[in-house]
């Protein structure tokens, strides 16, 4: 069997069909590692886990490989769009950026099953490395009109990749220690947090 780094670290297939059967196939393999772990995953496991026939499950995938470079592509794409959508539309800056920020909370904890890092630790971390530009990418993408405001509040550029990475590193941990809730209301009030800051800077200039 390859690493599963290997798997993961695939070539993104931006053609994946996600039809109502596949998403169920991509969900239920995420509860199966979850609770067996990549090496142990048949896809018998997947599809019990998923409730599709074996036809169905044949149709689209044919061996246990395909599947799993097809959950992190799902996962992965989901979060693109997701982090992008939850932005859009928002004309206020902070009220996007709120947005942005319960979006990306949320979604980490729907789309990461308790005891897959347990479980399968290499999944996780083959996953993320491979993906984590994407992630900044999708994130910055979102927030584009937000760093404009606070540009514009300080009176210069911020470090955009810097403060998405922080971002997303932040929020990453979270899979190795779950977040309380403390934790996701500071999380939640970064946005007003940040607007803060960036007025007392800029009364400092007046």
């Amino acid at each position: 069997m390859r690493l599963v780094a290997a798997e993961i670290e695939a070539d993104p297939n931006p053609d994946v069909d996600l039809s109502p059967s596949v998403i169920r196939i991509l969900s239920g393999a995420l509860d199966a590692i979850a609770s067996r772990g990549v090496k142990r995953l048949s896809m018998s496991d997947i599809i019990d886990a998923s409730g599709v026939s074996r036809g169905t499950m044949y149709r689209y995938f044919s061996n246990k490989d395909e599947v799993l470079v097809a959950v992190a592509e799902f996962v992965c794409v989901g979060f693109e769009i997701g982090v992008r959508e939850a932005g859009e539309g928002i004309a206020d800056p902070i009220e996007r950026f709120k947005s942005v920020m319960r979006f990306y909370g949320r979604y980490t904890v729907e789309n990461s099953p308790g005891r897959v890092f347990e479980v399968e630790p290499a999944f996780h971390l083959a996953f993320f490395r491979s993906r984590f530009g994407r992630y900044k990418l999708a994130v910055l993408d979102a927030l584009q009109p937000t760093f404009d405001h606070l540009d514009g509040l300080i009176g210069e550029p911020l470090n955009r990749d810097a403060f998405v990475e922080t971002l997303v590193r932040t929020q990453l941990s979270t899979v190795l220690i779950p977040a309380s809730d403390t934790w996701n209301a500071l999380w939640n009030d970064t946005a007003a947090n940040v607007e803060k800051w960036a007025l007392k800077i800029a009364a400092s200039h007046n």
